[in-house]
């Protein structure tokens, strides 16, 4: 089985104290520490009388094994200095990390296909202490985090799902904070008010401001999301056969003209090539909702296709903001008292193997409650170019759209979000919506798709962000 290179090996193995990279021999797969016992708590299992980290793999064990983590933090804050010299490496490195992995990001938030460089959602496996030591852990991590990828002017949504992660895990925020909030609180203040704090209140205080995130199932619905876009890809792709395969096997050292070899979609691209040659030869086993094996998507399509996504998921990201204001869901969603919105939200349906992912989800609280019909509404949004395109080429996109709306986030489904006030319930979609960007849409085309929209079952709505 190969090894797991996440995010969070990178993490504990960053610096010279914890080892190397992934590809060195001293990186610790999930597979080896979920088998382990941890012996009773000795201070020589990981460092020297001095509290310096010995081993390459010590300091990976002892952030795994809960007890001794804890036990470590509780006596560097009763004053032990072994305890603080040991507990501070560890800081000093998630710091160093935290960094690191902003520089990294590519701006959207997903796990594995096509490759994304972070994995956030492997952390619990790895770093499983939610105790007093534990959280100050990912509290380093998470500040450090912030304010460099506020540098690399990353969004706030995608660093309000990392922190989600890092500080809160499965905590459902009902009711999404303001943007406006989270565009005024700052990474330097959120560092400084979390070192005046508890661990478990800096974690509260570093997501103060930002627009709330429902991590727990936001990475999985994205993962899921570029998987189906990436078996859909119409662009070129590397040949089927092994041997002519091989031949095109990038290295991160041989960057295309142009690129740095560092660049996190150049990284992300090779380890994805490699993934999609090792299941074309059978040796890894092919993802979930992934039927067959295809070659690999060069480099150009690649690369597009990260492009179209990121477009995709900014515009949905606008919609849900839209929503969520007052303005916005009294608009759309007249006939609701208390709208819930959540985006990316798991439904499963009869008959289907996994969840499908809704882009917004509303759910009127009003209707919530023994002997109520809950109010569901379910949108999809779309970004089609209708430029060039006649009216009934016009009209049969949206046909297919509303289809495609209908059979997916229609009729009746189960709710798969944890901590949702419908989770694991059976309800029945209310009525279901369709947006589209109307950017590129001239005033006799909207009027015929906004004519046609209700013989098609759904509710149409034009939206520029």
């Amino acid at each position: 089985m190969p090894r797991l290179c996440s995010w969070v090996i990178l993490a504990l193995l960053a610096s010279i104290q914890l080892g190397g990279s992934c590809s060195e021999p001293d990186a610790v797969p999930l597979e080896e520490l979920q088998k382990d016992v941890g012996p009773p708590f000795d201070y020589a299992l990981y460092c020297d009388e001095n509290g310096t980290l010995v081993g390459n793999r010590s300091a990976v064990f002892l952030v795994y094994r809960v007890a001794h983590l804890e036990r470590v933090y509780a006596d560097s804050r009763a004053g032990n200095s072994r305890a603080q010299a040991l507990f501070a490496q560890l800081e000093n490195t998630l710091r160093t990390t935290g960094q690191e992995l902003a520089r990294k990001s590519l701006g959207i938030a997903c796990g594995s296909m096509p490759a994304c460089v972070v994995q956030w959602h492997k952390l619990d496996e790895f770093m499983p202490s939610r105790g007093e030591g534990g959280m100050r852990l990912r509290q380093v991590m998470a500040s450090s985090f912030s304010q460099e990828a506020r540098l690399q002017h990353v969004r706030n949504t995608t660093i309000a799902a990392v922190l989600d992660v890092l500080l809160v895990g499965t905590v459902l925020r009902r009711g999404a904070a303001s943007a406006t909030g989270a565009e005024g609180a700052t990474a330097d203040a959120k560092a400084a008010a979390a070192e005046a704090a508890t661990p478990v209140e800096a974690g509260r205080l570093a997501l103060a401001g930002l627009e709330a995130r429902i991590a727990a199932e936001e990475l999985p619905a994205l993962e899921a999301r570029l998987a189906e876009a990436e078996s859909l890809e119409t662009g070129a792709r590397h040949p089927q056969s092994l041997k002519e395969l091989a031949r095109h096997r990038p290295a991160s050292s041989q960057p295309p003209p142009g690129v740095e070899a560092d660049h996190p979609r150049w990284t992300s691209y090779v380890a994805y090539w490699h993934r999609r040659y090792e299941e074309l030869a059978g040796t890894r086993p092919l993802p979930p909702r992934v039927s067959e094996a295809k070659p690999p998507l060069t480099w150009d399509s690649y690369s597009g296709l990260l492009n179209t996504f990121q477009r995709s998921l900014e515009f949905q990201r606008a919609v849900t903001r839209w929503l969520q204001q007052a303005e916005g869901s009294r608009q759309w969603l007249p006939g609701m008292k208390q709208p819930l919105i959540t985006d990316n939200t798991g439904l499963q349906l009869e008959g289907r193997a996994s969840p499908v992912y809704v882009d917004q989800l509303a759910v009127d609280q009003a209707t919530l409650g023994p002997g109520l019909r809950p109010s569901v509404h379910s949108f999809s949004n779309k970004q089609r170019n209708f430029g060039g395109l006649s009216e009934d080429e016009a009209l049969r996109q949206l046909e297919l759209d509303a289809r495609e709306a209908r059979a997916k986030y229609g009729g009746e489904v189960e709710v798969r979000r944890p901590g949702h006030p419908l989770f694991e319930q059976k309800v029945r979609v209310s009525r279901t919506h369709l947006v589209y960007d109307a950017k590129t849409l001239d005033p006799e085309i909207k009027a015929a798709l906004l004519e046609a929209a209700p013989l098609q079952g759904v509710q149409l709505h034009l939206y520029v962000p």
